[in-house]
């Protein structure tokens, strides 16, 4: 992904295009492979001003590991108990951004209705109008999660000690987000 610099954007309110954006997840599954999964409904707005603000909503109930099994797993009480908390919501608090278009959003996020406060980093994309005229902005940031602290503790260990799920989670977020009118 090229960059650019933050300001080079324009100012004004952006909201998430769903249909090219993407919330990921990535998580070691028996100290062996890595599982990825994304959430398919998703919200939220991007402010650009004297910095780059992000707002947003997931819907816990759209969660798709590619496997229907883990993912009305992943809805239980067990982990993210999608019926009594079926949001996870993100709040950026702080945003450094550099001339090369390096990002990192300081923010809070909370996941089962516990709220902590996370980094993301990554970078600010190229942006412009798109064919038909819209003002865009992309950006990719990732970061990364204990989900112990968020109360999703289910687990088991294995006969030779690892955990069947680790306790760190990455978390992937790619945004197109097309300027409001």
């Amino acid at each position: 992904m090229s960059t650019t610099a933050p300001d080079a954007v324009a100012a004004g309110t952006y909201n998430i295009d769903a249909s090219h954006s993407n919330v990921g997840f990535a998580v070691k599954h028996m100290g062996i492979a890595t599982v990825r999964g994304s959430f398919k409904k998703f919200e939220g707005t991007v402010e650009v001003g004297s910095e780059l603000t992000l707002q947003g909503t997931v819907e816990v109930s759209s969660v798709d590991t590619g496997d229907e099994n883990r993912d009305g797993h992943l809805q239980s009480p067990e982990f993210f108990d999608s019926a009594q908390f079926p949001q996870i919501t993100f709040k950026s608090t702080g945003t450094q951004a550099t001339a090369d278009g390096k990002l990192t959003l300081n923010g809070e996020i909370t996941i089962k209705g516990t709220t902590k406060p996370i980094e993301l980093v990554g970078e600010i994309a190229e942006n412009g109008e798109d064919p038909w005229g819209n003002q865009r902005v992309g950006f990719e940031v990732e970061g990364k999660i204990d989900r112990r602290e968020f109360d999703l503790v289910w687990n088991q260990t294995l006969p030779n000690g690892n955990l069947l799920v680790a306790h760190d989670v990455k978390l992937v977020v790619s945004v197109s987000a097309v300027k409001a009118a």
